[in-house]
């Protein structure tokens, strides 16, 4: 699938479910507004397998937090056997103690967890959580061979002040360590404001801490910072048409909505309607071709 941009779209984020055991401050739930309805575990696939026939080849599962699913080992197991290059997950981490032997049978190998401090009490204020849960949990992880990448958005006042202890954390599970700038989608226009911190300086910094520097052709042409061995990347979507131009992934919302951009819900087209009327595969196919023929960057050179 090539967008009108000449984008090229290989990864897919699916949302599984709005539910979470959290309430992270900073959170932009995928750019979704709240829904109650979720879409089954055989129509989830039904989905991911009509977009690999598109060609993606990449897909994350989101949230919400997708370890609230009973069934996420059953689409994690039958997402493997379609033989993509990438399956992975998005969870905050509170819940990963005690499931990483089921997650592992089910063939998962990899998940990005959210954390936004490693400071306990900074922690609890900003999600409501027990950091020490999802510590345990991501070292049962890594111990379970799965990989580990954190993600951390960096907020100003908050946690700007704890990017060693994050490398050091990443260094410690075997992972790698991604830096996100927060995001003005479903935020408080003034903790946005407040809190939004621009990473360029956070970027020359990693730049003089790094023995080397990697450039990942497949996501944004972004910038791996390797730091004491440790894979360090930066997120800077905000205001930045270069992430825009290059981006290559598309989203399905919880309620079975493709959402061709992050940042906008206006032109979202749904399938799981469709579906549960009967619609062919066919047919989902040509609706995953209009959404792609909706994309267009949200940060453009022109704006």
């Amino acid at each position: 699938m090539i967008d009108p941009y000449r984008r090229r779209i290989t990864g897919l984020r699916i949302s599984l479910t709005q539910r979470c055991n959290l309430n992270c401050r900073y959170c932009h739930h995928e750019g979704e507004g709240r829904t109650s309805e979720e879409m089954t575990a055989g129509e989830v696939l039904r989905i991911l397998k009509i977009a690999s026939s598109l060609g993606i080849r990449r897909v994350k599962y989101t949230g919400g937090e997708p370890l609230l699913r009973d069934d996420l080992s059953e689409i994690i197991k039958g997402s493997v056997a379609m033989g993509l290059e990438d399956v992975a997950i998005t969870t905050n981490g509170t819940l990963l103690k005690g499931r990483i032997p089921e997650l592992t049978r089910a063939g998962l190998k990899r998940m990005n967890v959210s954390i936004p401090s490693l400071d306990p009490s900074l922690y609890f204020s900003l999600t409501g959580g027990d950091l020490s849960r999802t510590i345990s949990g991501i070292g049962e992880a890594a111990e379970g061979g799965i990989n580990i990448k954190i993600n951390t958005v960096l907020m100003k006042g908050v946690n700007e002040g704890e990017v060693r202890r994050f490398i050091e954390l990443a260094s410690a599970v075997n992972g790698s360590l991604q830096f996100i700038e927060l995001e003005n989608l479903n935020l408080d226009d003034s903790f946005f404001s407040t809190h939004y911190l621009d990473l360029s300086k956070l970027e020359l910094m990693l730049q003089k801490m790094a023995e080397r520097v990697l450039l990942r052709e497949d996501m944004n042409q972004r910038r791996i910072y390797i730091v004491g061995g440790t894979p360090v990347e930066v997120v800077r979507p905000t205001n930045n048409p270069e992430f825009c131009a290059r981006c290559s992934r598309i989203r399905v919302t919880s309620d079975g909505k493709i959402k061709p951009c992050l940042m906008r819900s206006d032109n979202l087209v749904d399938l799981l309607g469709p579906m549960r009327c009967g619609t062919s595969d066919d047919d989902l196919r040509a609706l995953f071709l209009k959404a792609v023929s909706l994309r267009s960057p949200y940060y453009s050179r022109q704006t």
